[in-house]
């Protein structure tokens, strides 16, 4: 399957210690 995009596709990925955002930490974040 060939996709015709018209702009550039980021996807992102974090990976984190938790869900609650205030007392969490973000350990990796990564895209492509």
């Amino acid at each position: 399957m060939k996709l015709n995009l018209r702009n550039p596709v980021i996807f992102f990925d974090l990976e984190t210690t938790g869900i609650n955002i205030a007392s969490d930490r973000i350990i990796e974040i990564s895209y492509l």
